[in-house]
């Protein structure tokens, strides 16, 4: 008999401990540092103590969480290859408790659905809860610390929270910044410049450097137009012998702005000295408008209301004498027709030519056939110039046309845009009328080659997969919705995916009538 009851004593002991193995399971115990509870138990603690509100000094490894003061809401970053939620919190005194959920032991769907969880921070007198979201994406977080001055510049700091590029995972520096932009200054969603001024950092792999732009990507609602041209553009500069012609890289970022959250937005470098390696001879010119470009249109410094064609970037100390590379390729393509073929090849780097206009033919870029261009005018030895052309602000790209809305680009899903031959730059196209047998056997042979692995449908649908992937698997989509509900009724995720299909066999076509 007491063999038997020792067989049912140690069935029931073995039964209890499965069980609250399986409740251990269901509801981990721990979590980046912190308790996991059930809310009676929470309130439990919490009885007696001032319900009252806490500023958030929470931290992840050592670094800031940015917080939503009007939403009272922690957004925790996270790296989306780790199993687990990764990290710990830290409080400066007290205790982090999160309340139980399921969610705790579904990272992929709590950070995917943009799940909601609370976190309480237990203190000796009072006690808060926090509304808490965790994100795939690196946070930047800017705080000011002296309100903008006559030229509207501001200055405080900046936190960034990478868990991608970054040993050290967090940075802090401080920073000056103010809005940037020109169709763009009238956006609910602002776009910024940021620099730092005390240190340069790497920031999310990119280069080490002290000046930022952070784009609002407002006109984009599908989010990936500029990024996936900046891509494919830099995939085709990497492939040609043009040096210093890749243009810039861009990463997404959340941003939050003292205690606010603005959304998903892409934090880039810049066109300038640094990144094109520029001589003390060399010239950098930006197209910001590309209608009726004239010789009057050159001179920015002539009257402080006036709206230039284009600005001279570098050097910052010019010359009247700067402006006439320019001037030649202005009269050579936009006003009269070529009268000298060979000098009209000359001004270019005809490599990179046939590139940008490659470029802009499949993205069917009408924004950037002239304007949102940097002209980089490289001094030769001899003396002379030649013009290298850099793609920036790429929203209206793939598809992408404007809808009825002076304020706002809307992603529309456009029959024309597969079969227009709209994207031709106005140098090849002048050199395509002047000898259309030369220059169409240039643009043949490089849209062949490009074919065979950089802009083939799989390489493209692959770059537009694993933009939508990251968007979504981080849950930043769906939080930059709710902050910035959609215009329109045309943004189609879809869309795109046909647009590449239809704009490359049409392409194809075109292109291949040129041999």
């Amino acid at each position: 008999m007491k063999k038997i009851w020792i067989m049912i004593f140690s069935v029931i002991f073995l039964c209890i401990y499965l069980m609250s193995d399986k409740i251990a399971d269901k509801f981990s115990t721990d979590v980046m540092g912190a308790k996991v509870l059930p809310v009676e138990e929470i309130e439990a603690l919490c009885e007696g103590k001032e319900d009252a509100y806490m500023e958030p000094e929470i931290t992840l490894n050592g670094g800031k969480i940015a917080y939503d003061s009007a939403l009272n809401l922690l957004l925790i970053p996270q790296n989306l290859s780790d199993a687990g939620f990764d990290g710990i919190l830290q409080v400066p005194d007290g205790r982090l408790i999160f309340m139980q959920d399921e969610a705790l032991n579904d990272k992929e769907g709590t950070l995917r659905d943009s799940r909601m969880l609370h976190l309480y921070w237990l203190r000796d007198t009072g006690c808060w809860m926090y509304n808490v979201y965790f994100t795939g994406m690196p946070v930047v977080s800017v705080t000011t610390k002296v309100e903008a001055n006559e030229e509207g510049i501001m200055t405080g700091d900046v936190w960034v929270y990478d868990q991608y590029h970054s040993a050290a995972r967090y940075q802090k520096a401080a920073c000056a910044w103010h809005l940037r932009g020109a169709t763009t200054l009238n956006y609910e969603k602002s776009s910024y410049r940021l620099t730092l001024t005390d240190k340069k950092y790497s920031l999310l792999g990119m280069r080490k450097d002290d000046d930022w732009i952070l784009h609002g990507l407002y006109d984009d609602e599908g989010l990936i137009h500029n990024k996936l041209s900046y891509e494919v553009w830099q995939e085709i500069a990497a492939d040609n012998h043009v040096d210093y012609d890749e243009g810039i890289h861009m990463e997404y970022v959340e941003l939050f702005m003292d205690d606010t959250y603005l959304g998903v937005y892409g934090l880039s470098e810049r066109i300038d000295k640094k990144a094109l390696q520029l001589g003390k001879q060399d010239i950098l010119y930006k197209c910001c408008d590309q209608e009726n470009p004239g010789e009057e249109d050159f001179y920015q410094e002539l009257t402080e209301d006036m709206n230039p064609t284009f600005v001279l970037k570098y050097p910052k100390d010019f010359g009247m004498e700067d402006w006439e590379p320019l001037r030649q390729w202005t009269s050579m393509f936009c006003f009269d027709e070529i009268l000298d073929y060979e000098s009209a090849k000359a001004i270019l780097n005809l490599e990179n030519a046939v590139d940008y206009n490659l470029f802009n033919l499949l993205t069917c870029g009408m924004d950037n056939i002239m304007k949102n261009i940097y002209f980089f005018a490289d001094y030769q030895a001899d003396g002379s110039f030649q013009f290298i052309k850099l793609p920036w602000d790429l929203n209206m790209t793939w598809g992408n046309s404007w809808v009825d809305d002076y304020n706002c680009n809307f992603n529309l899903f456009q029959e024309k845009n597969f079969e227009s031959i709209g994207g031709w730059t106005p140098d090849m196209e002048a050199l395509y009328e002047r000898n259309p047998e030369e220059i169409g056997a240039l643009l043949y042979e490089r849209w062949q080659h490009l074919r065979e692995a950089i802009l083939t449908k799989e390489a493209l649908y692959a770059k537009v997969d694993a933009e939508y992937a990251y968007l979504y698997s981080s849950g930043a989509y769906v939080r930059n919705q709710q902050k910035w509900p959609p215009k329109g009724e045309y943004w189609q995720n879809e869309y795109i995916y046909e647009y590449i299909d239809k704009r490359i066999d049409f392409l194809d076509s075109y292109i291949g009538q040129m041999r």
